[in-house]
């Protein structure tokens, strides 16, 4: 056909076309995934938790730093007639000194389902008292399997017995204890910090030991059969919140506005990066006036002319994504593991889609030209 041969008689000029065109597609895939990583990084531990609802304290606008349900709460959510079954979930702040380097870290004590976590590297068992999994960007601080990881300012000990992934949250890694390690972290770091650096009573500590007895920050909760969020939710009433782990992971340390912010990146990149595609076959049709004349002239019509354009436009964006993945594909895996990159499938299926879609578009500017074509007058022009 007329446009494979073009195309095998200029390899030079059209793999220079779909190499810029490559750079592009790598570009935007870079940008989404980088945009992904990014929100990844903030939500990865909260929005994974293996449940149908998780259950907040009422009023904390789904914030893991300040919902905190007792022993008693925790039983209510747990007798509910919507609920099938539950666990606790806790979460403290804590700044991490290992051999290597200092660093924050949560920690995520978990009540039950610790076959959630996708294990990497070490112990698939659940942790015992003082021990931990954790995820495995903190390697780039220095931690290994068997590591004692002296926490601040709860100044406690975990050794570290596993590897998960993708379980950061607000671009820390995560710490995944037992409940009772977790208790006595949560209770120890709320009391390092009111002491400020004087010593707390054993009274003060058995009082705030007391209040902690049994509790967590959550509850994940699976869902009796017919039973939704929202009928949970009534249940319970106003004292709790009730959500999916997806809308929970979404709300609080700003991640609507940086959603925002994200989804707008995305959109401009992609239209940019598009257009740009779009215009460039518009300015190679330009160019090939004289040659479309030329076929013109020999009795080819305007629908044939156009439909070997589309056929250079398909395989040529068909190259270059190619090119575009394995660009993206290579910097992504050159990058830290702390950077934020997580590309998405679905989210790459679009960004082609806009780049084909946008390459067609400015094929139409192309037919335009390629309509406006006369034979004659163009051979003419051309002979002088």
């Amino acid at each position: 056909m007329l446009a494979i041969k073009e195309l095998l008689g200029g390899k030079l000029k059209f793999g220079l076309i779909a190499l810029a065109i490559g750079l592009v597609v790598a570009l935007t895939m870079l940008m989404s995934a980088m945009s992904e990583g990014l929100i990844t990084g903030m939500t990865g531990a909260k929005g994974s938790i293996a449940a149908d609802a998780l259950v907040f304290q009422g009023d904390t606008y789904l914030a893991l730093e300040r919902s905190v349900l007792s022993a008693e709460a925790l039983e209510e959510v747990a007798s509910a007639s919507s609920v099938a079954s539950s666990y606790a979930i806790g979460h403290v702040i804590v700044s991490v000194d290992s051999s290597a380097e200092e660093f924050d870290a949560r920690v995520f004590g978990l009540g039950d389902r610790f076959d959630q976590l996708p294990i990497v590297e070490g112990e698939t068992t659940a942790p015992g008292p003082g021990e931990a999994i954790i995820d495995i960007t903190a390697k780039a601080n220095g931690v290994e399997i068997g590591d004692t990881l002296h926490l601040t300012p709860a100044d406690a000990e975990l050794t570290v017995i596993a590897f998960t992934e993708h379980r950061r949250y607000v671009m820390a890694p995560a710490i995944y204890t037992d409940m009772a390690t977790w208790e006595q972290l949560y209770v120890a770091s709320a009391l390092g910090t009111m002491a400020e650096g004087e010593d707390v009573s054993d009274a003060a500590m058995y009082e705030a030991a007391g209040r902690m007895t049994g509790g967590a920050s959550i509850a994940a909760v699976d869902l009796a059969p017919g039973a939704t969020i929202e009928s949970l939710q009534a249940e319970l009433g106003s004292a709790f919140e009730v959500t999916t782990p997806e809308e929970a992971a979404l709300a609080g340390n700003g991640m609507p506005v940086m959603i925002l912010a994200v989804d707008g990146i995305q959109i401009v990149s992609l239209v940019i990066g598009a257009l740009v595609i779009g215009v460039f076959f518009y300015i190679t049709t330009l160019h090939k006036t004289a040659q479309i004349a030329a076929i013109k002239a020999l009795g080819a019509s305007n629908g044939y002319v156009y439909r070997q354009l589309l056929l250079q436009i398909t395989i040529l964006v068909t190259v270059a994504a190619g090119v575009g993945v394995a660009l993206a594909l290579g910097a992504g895996s050159s990058m830290p593991p702390t950077m934020a990159f997580d590309p998405q499938a679905d989210r790459w299926l679009v960004s082609l889609a806009a780049v084909y879609a946008m390459a067609y578009l400015g094929s139409l500017f192309s037919l335009r030209s390629i309509l406006k074509i006369d034979p004659a007058t163009a051979l003419d022009h051309s002979g002088h």
